[in-house]
Parts: structure tokens; C-alpha cells; sequence
């Protein structure tokens, strides 16, 4: 229960982290859990805790579901806690394959910590590290960068906006 209230608290504020540089620069939309990916399998989804889908794939969310084509979400984040087994992980990082996603963030609510994948052409993700200073550089906007720090102290809003430079101190 306990992990719940980790879990949606998290949930929030990286809505908030993605909603700040999407409609800053107008990239696209932010989802939180609830709107289903179709996977291939008839009737399979899979609900990421939050979505990031850029404009120019935004014919691929409907009323019910998001279907992608020959890519899916730009971005998707899973909560977890951090007993959540290697195996488990994997399965879940098959089903973002399936579902074409471009980069994952699976953080751990209960530590937190950030582990962040980007896929390559054939779908397999490969574990990006933030840089020295421990910054992380997201693939599905230059805008999108940040520390990873972030994640445990959860800056509110407009320190992140100042971060960016959207608004002054």
C-alpha cells in the first residue's frame, strides 16, 4: 500500500517534468496511466505509468487506446519498486519492444532511482547512463535534459522551469 502512495506521487511530478518541455516548445502530449498501448496480439495492451507521444504521432492516440504504427510512444515511463526481479523487467522491456517505443525510464519509487533505455533500430534497448555531472540526455527532444538527482529530491515546478531557462529566477 505503501509503494502505492510512492507510486502515484512519482507519477505526478514526471508528468509534470515531461508536461514543462512538451507544452513549452509544443512537442506533444503527456499521458498518465490509463491510456492503454495495443500491442500486436488482438485484444494484448500494456499501460506504461506515464506516456510522452510527439505531435507528429498523435494521429496514433484514440478514444480508447494507442496503436502505434511503425513507432509507437517517443517515451515511456514504468514505476517499480526495487524488488521487481531482473526477469520481470525484461518481459516488461519486451512488451515496450512490441509496442515500438523509443526510449523507457524505469524508476524505482522506493529508492528512487532512474534506469533509462533507449532502443535501437532492431528494437533492443540499450541502458543510457546520465553524463559525469549526472545529467541526463534524453533522444526524443534536445529540450529534454535534466539531473537525476531530480527524482529523489523532486523539484517543484518552477525550479525546473528555471532550470531551463523558461523563466527567470
Amino acid at each position: 500500500m505503501a509503494h502505492d502512495i510512492l507510486r502515484a506521487r512519482m507519477q505526478s511530478w514526471c508528468i509534470g517534468l515531461l508536461s514543462i518541455i512538451s507544452d513549452a516548445y509544443e512537442l506533444g502530449v503527456v499521458i498518465g496511466a490509463g491510456a492503454p498501448i495495443k500491442l500486436k496480439k488482438d485484444n494484448d495492451f500494456m499501460r506504461p505509468d506515464v506516456v510522452f507521444v510527439p505531435t507528429e504521432l498523435s494521429k496514433s492516440v484514440g478514444a480508447d487506446c494507442i496503436t502505434p504504427n511503425t513507432v509507437g510512444p517517443a517515451l515511456a515511463i514504468d514505476l517499480i519498486i526495487s524488488t521487481v526481479p531482473a526477469e520481470q523487467r525484461q518481459a516488461r522491456m519486451k512488451q515496450f519492444a512490441e509496442a515500438k517505443v523509443l526510449e523507457v525510464w524505469q524508476i524505482e519509487v522506493d529508492k528512487p532511482r532512474a534506469s533509462f533505455y533507449q532502443a535501437d533500430a532492431e528494437w533492443r534497448y540499450e541502458r543510457v547512463p546520465p553524463d559525469k555531472s549526472g545529467v541526463y540526455y534524453s533522444s526524443v527532444a534536445e529540450e529534454l535534459f535534466f539531473p537525476v538527482d531530480w527524482f529523489r529530491i523532486q523539484p517543484d515546478l518552477w525550479k525546473m522551469m528555471e532550470y531551463w531557462g523558461i523563466v527567470d529566477a
